[in-house]
């Protein structure tokens, strides 16, 4: 959650609850958007030096906007790009499966049948997601470059992490990303569900 939350706060300093919607609307299939994980990984981050807090008001109310540090993009561009930890990519409700033989057949059935239509959900989620990136890509990446034209510190710090003077060329690519995490799960997805499907038939026909 520490890294998810620097990659986001690189493009804008957000406040905590701006942090959640936008985890909420674009990492809810490979994160929690839970608001106490979120203010556990911001402390940690400001006892590293990675993040600083600074009040602004708004509309009268004060609110605490989180920024990215200097040593926090130093950080940053050491674990941006390093390989994946295949060893971490674990997910312990899959574990369930593991010991699922234990259940009573009934209910080795219904768990089946109610993960299954969990992931077509998933699945139909990412569709729209995708199909919704893909339409918005131009005007997301125009909005973005306007956003942060005058915004020298965004702008340099994106640069030194990236190496590419040339921001357009670097919303491109990060958006192509983002997309590409879109199709993996699309795919993961349709392969967990050809292999659950798998076992329900096993199950049902035994």
């Amino acid at each position: 959650m520490e890294n998810i939350i620097l990659s986001i706060l690189l493009f804008k300093p957000m406040t905590v609850y701006e942090i959640r919607m936008y985890v909420q609307r674009n990492l809810n299939t490979i994160c929690s958007d839970s608001l106490g994980s979120i203010q556990i990984a911001i402390k940690k981050l400001l006892k590293k030096g990675y993040i600083v807090i600074t009040e602004y008001k708004e509309k009268g109310l004060t609110k605490k906007r989180n920024s990215i540090t200097k040593e926090g993009i130093e950080y940053y561009k050491g674990w941006i790009g390093s390989p994946i930890n295949i060893a971490k990519m674990t997910n312990m409700e899959e574990s369930k499966l593991y010991f699922l033989g234990i259940a009573p057949k009934e209910k080795r059935i219904s768990f089946l049948k109610k993960y299954i239509s969990d992931l077509k959900g998933q699945h139909s989620t990412l569709e729209m997601v995708k199909k919704i990136s893909e339409e918005r890509k131009d005007a997301n990446i125009s909005a973005n470059l306007a956003r942060i034209s005058n915004e020298k510190e965004i702008v340099d710090n994106l640069a030194v992490v990236s190496k590419e003077t040339d921001l357009k060329a670097l919303f491109r690519t990060t958006y192509a990303y983002q997309v590409y995490l879109l199709e993996y799960g699309l795919n993961r997805t349709e392969s967990d569900i050809a292999f659950y499907e798998k076992i329900l038939k096993f199950e049902m026909r035994g």
